[in-house]
């Protein structure tokens, strides 16, 4: 796949520039060491002040992308630029910076908090990490529950005294407490209740709007992405089979994989229900310890020919920012 193809254009907003990115396990598979292909050549550009979203099963990448773009992982190969600064080369002081100014919000809230901890310690904990005089850091604790809606009454509480939304905001207001212009949403809201979900996405797009934002968005969830998402990136079994921009991807996706998600989304009228053939995917997806020959989707795509067991399909480029991975687009 070419690596030019899946940027975005260039331009003075963009904040980070992935190139080129792999990720690869050694884990043991029938008693030997085996190369777990976990993310896989992956390249895309994120503007300042947008949610770029990535989409896909569980198992592709998703997460350990996300990870890779803050070196909690080291990437096996290619490049993270963030403004201007290649990731893989900071230093432990410049790295620090790094992660102060990119922050995650995890998928489960209550098992990413110290259940020994009250909320003053576990909001606090980042910024005494960082030595936030604490004279500072009582006006900061309030100020950040004030930007989640929770009460000042908060702080002296343990994290199971919480619901699940509300836990989920505590996770919000600590990723903002050493504020940080870039934020890794890992799934926050699939382990919620809908009517919960709608109020944690509502206060992050307010966030995003408030404190100028940019979100890299992981989800399974294509109607909480279609409501969020600036652009929306698809992933199949470590790579990128389709980016675009949120019209480009709902409105007129052209990847056999991107339109089989699309339709496989629960519809309420009679007439929509029904999922064409040509759109049905059969089987499981593959495992990265034996992906297929050339295309990975392959295996499930109802449009395979030969050519997508030979070659893998070059990313081609429809619009400046829609960009799809396969040999019939």
């Amino acid at each position: 796949m070419s690596r030019e193809n899946m940027h975005a254009t260039h331009g003075s907003d963009i904040q980070m520039e992935v190139v080129g990115l792999s990720k690869r396990f050694t884990v043991k598979h029938h008693g030997k060491n085996a190369v777990l292909n976990a993310v896989s050549d992956v390249s895309f550009t994120v503007r300042k002040g947008e949610t770029f979203s990535i989409v896909g099963e569980s198992g592709c990448g998703k997460s350990t992308l996300g990870r890779c773009l803050a070196r909690l992982l080291e990437p096996s190969e290619g490049q993270v630029i963030f403004e201007g600064k290649d990731v893989g080369q900071l230093k432990r002081t410049a790295l620090r910076e790094l992660r102060r100014r990119i922050q995650f919000i995890f998928q489960d809230p209550y098992s990413s908090m110290n259940p020994r901890m009250r909320v003053r310690s576990i909001l606090a904990e980042p910024l005494n990490n960082f030595s936030v005089p604490s004279s500072a850091i009582t006006a900061r604790l309030d100020d950040l529950l004030r930007l989640v809606s929770l009460k000042p009454d908060s702080l002296d509480k343990y994290p199971h005294q919480f619901s699940g939304g509300q836990r989920q905001r505590l996770v919000i207001a600590r990723a903002l407490a050493l504020e940080p212009d870039f934020i890794v949403c890992d799934e926050p809201v699939s382990a919620l209740d809908v009517s919960v979900q709608a109020q944690v996405i509502n206060l992050l797009v307010d966030l995003q709007k408030d404190l100028q934002l940019t979100y890299l968005f992981i989800s399974h969830d294509l109607s909480v992405v279609r409501h969020l998402s600036h652009k929306v990136a698809v992933m199949y079994l470590g790579r990128m089979v389709e980016v675009g921009t949120r019209s480009e991807i709902f409105q007129n996706p052209r990847h056999p994989y991107t339109k089989a998600l699309l339709a496989a989304v629960p519809r309420f009228s009679e007439e929509s229900r029904a999922l064409p053939k040509s759109l049905r995917l059969s089987g499981e997806i593959p495992s990265p310890l034996s992906p297929p020959s050339g295309c990975a989707f392959r295996t499930r795509c109802p449009n395979a020919q030969a050519i997508c067991a030979r070659e893998l399909p070059e990313a081609r480029r429809f619009s400046p920012d829609h960009v799809v991975a396969c040999h019939f687009a």
